[in-house]
């Protein structure tokens, strides 16, 4: 396993935060946001929402605001809430009337972009791996992306642009 802290580099990043002159606003940050997350034991997969509750940030507190880890840490939960909704419109229909059935997923808004190897492959029902699932980058770009595994951890979906990438692969 990698040494590295995922979810430390992100919130750097998003805050261009230098990772030693800011690293106790960092730390402090990090660990209030960790506590406002506690079913995420995932490093990576908080770094993932750490990026995506940092683009909505602006959103929700305006544009031209400072984005500092403590006011990131600070807003964390506000900024989910108070988020922009995707609004689901109904299906989609052919000019005829029909119901239109995307070619991309056959109707079934998601498409397959991965497997996952399973922890315990002795100990696991799905020897093999599972499967990994992303929103149907044609016809249900507006979804919320956050799912939960089989496993109990947390995963957030990519954008429609990696799902194409992870479908041609």
């Amino acid at each position: 396993m990698s040494g590295r802290d995922f979810a430390y580099e992100a919130l750097a990043e998003v805050t261009s935060t230098d990772w030693n002159e800011g690293r106790g606003e960092l730390n402090g940050a990090l660990k209030s946001i960790k506590e406002q997350e506690p079913e995420v034991f995932d490093n990576f997969v908080l770094a993932g929402i750490i990026r995506e509750r940092a683009a909505l940030y602006a959103n929700v507190m305006g544009e031209g605001i400072l984005l500092t880890p403590s006011a990131l840490a600070k807003h964390w939960l506000r900024v989910k809430e108070q988020a922009p909704k995707p609004t689901y419109t109904g299906p989609v229909l052919n000019p005829d009337g029909t119901r239109f059935v995307c070619g991309t997923c056959e109707g079934l808004r998601m498409v397959l972009v991965g497997t996952r190897p399973a922890p315990n492959p002795v100990e696991t029902p799905e020897p093999e791996g599972y499967e990994e699932y992303a929103p149907c980058p044609e016809c249900n770009t507006a979804a919320d992306a956050t799912f939960w595994r089989v496993d109990g951890s947390k995963f957030v979906g990519p954008d429609p642009y990696k799902t194409r990438e992870l479908m041609s692969s």
